[in-house]
């Protein structure tokens, strides 16, 4: 199978997306839209990035950028960018949902940079009912060299499929999954400004880096208006609780559990506090940790020492 472009105004785009989970874009950004967007995002990962939390951000083995979120939050031209007429109207006339910006995340695929694993959106990002969805376009040609980008058709109507979870790396498709469905597969390839819209559900991966030059993309996240999400204190409690996990070495760790009742001591509380500090921009001292020993706890005085109490708006 071969990804088919079709044009923005295309009225066939909601019946693809209902058939194979993701429908392919031509012409969403124009050239000098995508050059323009190039040289904010450049602007914005020397001036903004490095005034706001690391837990925006994420960097490879080698210090390299590979990952920020919440762009629109950050930035007006951005903002103003995921929001305008043309795109959002793209998205509601593929679905009979109302859709709304959730995030704009950026992805730079740096030169030499390492593939994303497969996975789905949904496992990571609950949304109630499931209305979720991605409008990725990137703002390089897409090539099987850089990293193109290879969607399963059809795994939209199978669920959320079971995930391989590891220390320090986000969740994974089993990949015997990937074994099944290879014939599913559908590597796709694009000048910059194409693009795709797929849900949440849409098992997906790109691959490495290997040429000379990055490959930034951009993925604006879209969910129902009237959908339920996780607030900004359930989602970092659950960041906090997976590092409590991982220091102490246990195979589960609730979001109440005593830190030293469950066998913690001061020196594996450094190693949480130094994590905590690099994740999410914060200093909290030892002589505090005892005020905060379970992950609930240790989430709330991290928000309330970042004031952003606010971003429960998105």
């Amino acid at each position: 199978m071969e990804a088919q472009f079709l044009a923005p105004d295309d009225p066939g785009i909601g019946e693809a997306l209902r058939r194979d989970g993701v429908v392919y874009i031509r012409d969403i950004l124009d050239p000098e839209q995508v050059a323009q967007t190039r040289e904010v995002l450049a602007s914005y990962e020397k001036t903004v990035l490095p005034k706001i939390r690391r837990s925006s951000q994420e960097a490879d083995s080698h210090g390299r950028l590979v990952m920020y979120r919440d762009v629109e939050r950050y930035d007006p031209w951005l903002n103003d960018l995921v929001r305008q007429p043309s795109l959002l109207g793209l998205v509601q006339r593929a679905v009979d949902w109302d859709p709304i910006i959730y995030y704009l995340d950026v992805f730079p695929k740096p030169a030499g940079g390492t593939p994303i694993d497969a996975h789905q959106e949904l496992y990571t990002v609950p949304v109630d009912p499931p209305q979720l969805l991605h409008l990725w376009i990137p703002l390089e040609d897409v090539t099987p060299e850089n990293g193109s980008i290879h969607f399963y058709h059809g795994t939209h109507r199978l669920g959320l499929a079971p995930h391989v979870e590891r220390p320090g790396v986000a969740p994974t498709v089993d990949p015997r999954v990937l074994d099944r469905i290879e014939n599913m597969r559908v590597e796709v390839t694009c000048p910059a400004g194409w693009g795709a819209i797929f849900g949440g559900y849409m098992i997906h991966w790109s691959g490495p880096n290997r040429s000379d030059r990055d490959r930034p993309a951009m993925t604006i996240g879209l969910r129902g208006r009237h959908t339920t999400i996780k607030s900004e204190a359930e989602n970092v409690t659950s960041l906090v609780a997976r590092v409590f996990r991982e220091e102490t070495e246990l195979p589960t760790y609730g979001w109440d559990d005593d830190f030293y009742g469950s066998g913690g001591n001061d020196e594996v509380a450094g190693r949480v506090l130094a994590r905590i500090h690099d994740d999410h921009g914060v200093t909290i001292p030892l002589s505090d940790f005892s005020a905060y020993r379970t992950p609930r706890a240790m989430a709330a005085r991290v928000l309330e020492l970042q004031g952003h109490d606010a971003l429960d708006r998105r």
